[in-house]
């Protein structure tokens, strides 16, 4: 079977999976972003798209805001379709690219067949591929393995004069669309040090470096950006842990990582605490996660010689993890079902390595037994998709999937509050705060909700308790010095004014006149 002939198969799943997202509207981030933010509106500022912040938090993705920007161009948001269908491409051309490269590194069409196929029908993509966001992931991928397919061409047939402005093209897309997308040169070491095909090392080398180069070069143009190394404003609770702290918060995310990855029977739109935990004890949940490395690490070291692209498959699991895993640096997010896609590409080599090495009298119930589970996340995705239809529809299943997640609660008051149901999003926001009360974010939005209310008196504990877990938020201390001043604690305003200026807020010198004091 040729590898022309395997991706047919695996493009047919990939639509019939995903498909139902063209009815799809656009929902959560991607209505937050493309309904809100002015550089998408007619006419589309081009010069922000590439030159700004992605989204207000951070980070900068020029090659993902320009493919975003061209679709609102052709028929805006009144017209989703265009965007879903672009996604729908992207994922299509990223499981066909995915078979082939698997195909060149097993030599096995069956094995390679089935992972992809995996792959294409994995429930966990569904949020990528209907959030419209996702096409950030989506191209990410195929810039990491477009440079993978070029050190693969490079080390089969010899460095020619295409091979470095291809890589570092395949480069300047993944890195440009996502933050994940900067770890090609990582990907790259260990695809020459784990698989067969190797270049020689001066041409490694040779090749190696320019991209090195450029991936110096674009971070120091994202740093300028965006303001920072990270590129995003991290996670309250996640910026107060030390190293120790991130280590164990991630120890716990990883039973919850690998079950998505193997079995995502169930599925949520956010996940994070107090379902998952931040910092210490380290309890049972966070000894699961430790053996679950553990055992990664024996696979890898037990493969490395025996199953090279099983033991890549890890080294990819791992190297895309963790730009998100808060181990460097501390994230915006702890785990999200898209942040999974491009861990997954790894997943699915070490399927076709270990499906490429069964004995012959095991392949054909191996193949069987795939194309069961291929069947049964085809069915799983289709069921999912249509969550992501509206907003109405999504907003309505976000609490009921993830009932013990803060930031499900948070995120529903939120739209409520869009909509003009105050009352539902005091309710959402505290019943956010009654399960979790560690994150400034839903102190302030509840207490401006109650401050525009005319309800000071009951703003005011709230707002304090916000900033006693995140001393620096200007715009909480600011209401909060306002709230104050309108209940007639003059006092306890200059305090708060005072307690700013003391860490470098001048601007509430403003506040401390106005108390008197």
């Amino acid at each position: 079977m040729t590898a022309r002939r395997m991706a047919w198969p695996t493009a047919l799943v990939a639509v019939i999976a995903m498909g139902l997202v063209l009815r799809g509207a656009l929902v959560y981030d991607a209505a937050q972003l493309l309904l809100h933010d002015a550089r998408y509106a007619a006419p589309i500022d081009w010069g922000g798209l590439l030159t700004t912040s992605y989204w207000p938090t951070g980070l900068w993705r020029p090659i993902t805001s320009t493919l975003l920007g061209a679709q609102a161009a052709l028929g805006g948001p009144s017209h989703p379709i265009i965007f879903h269908l672009t996604s729908l491409f992207l994922y299509v051309a990223v499981s066909v690219m995915l078979v082939r490269l698997l195909f060149a590194w097993s030599g096995n069409a069956a094995a390679s067949a089935v992972a992809g196929s995996l792959f294409a029908a994995h429930p966990v993509h569904v949020e990528v591929v209907a959030s419209v966001v996702g096409q950030a992931e989506l191209l990410a991928a195929l810039g990491l393995m477009g440079g993978a397919w070029v050190w693969h061409r490079a080390a089969r047939d010899g460095v020619t004069r295409g091979t470095i402005p291809l890589l570092l093209g395949a480069q300047c897309l993944a890195a440009l669309s996502k933050e994940q997308g900067f770890v090609l040169p990582a990907l790259l070491v260990g695809q020459h040090l784990l698989l067969p095909q190797r270049l020689p090392r001066r041409d490694a080398i040779r090749i190696g470096t320019p991209l090195v180069l450029l991936v110096i070069m674009l971070l120091l143009i994202r740093t300028v950006v965006t303001g920072s190394v990270g590129g995003e404003t991290p996670l309250p609770f996640l910026a107060s842990l030390g190293v120790v702290g991130r280590v164990v918060t991630a120890f716990g995310v990883v039973p919850d990582f690998v079950r998505l990855l193997v079995w995502p029977l169930h599925l949520q739109g956010e996940y994070g605490p107090p379902e998952l935990m931040v910092g210490l004890p380290f309890t049972l949940h966070h000894l699961v996660g430790l053996v679950l490395v553990l055992v990664g690490a024996i696979g890898f070291v037990k493969w490395r010689k025996t199953v090279p692209l099983a033991a890549f498959g890890i080294w990819w699991i791992v190297v895309t993890w963790l730009p998100t895993s808060s181990l460097i640096l501390p994230a915006g997010v702890m785990l999200a079902e898209r942040l999974l896609f491009l861990p997954s590409i790894g997943a699915a080599m070490v399927v076709a390595g270990l499906g490429a090495t069964l004995p012959v009298p095991l392949r054909r119930p191996a193949v069987l037994a795939m194309l069961l589970l291929t069947a049964a996340f085809t069915i799983r995705s289709v069921v999912r998709v249509p969550v992501w239809r509206t907003p109405a529809r999504f907003f309505t299943t976000l609490t009921t999937d993830a009932p013990d997640v803060y930031r499900a609660w948070y995120v529903s008051g939120v739209d409520a509050q869009s909509r003009g149901d105050s009352v539902g999003a005091e309710r959402l926001f505290r019943h956010s705060l009654s399960i979790w009360d560690s994150s400034p974010v839903v102190h302030e939005a509840l207490g401006q909700l109650l401050r525009r209310e005319g309800r000071c008196t009951e703003a005011v504990p709230i707002m304090t308790e916000g900033l006693v877990v995140e001393p620096s938020r200007t715009q909480l201390r600011a209401k909060l010095g306002e709230c104050l001043l309108q209940v007639g604690d003059s006092t306890r305003a200059a305090a708060v004014a005072r307690d700013g200026i003391a860490i470098g807020q001048e601007e509430f010198t403003g506040l401390l006149e106005r108390a008197g004091r």
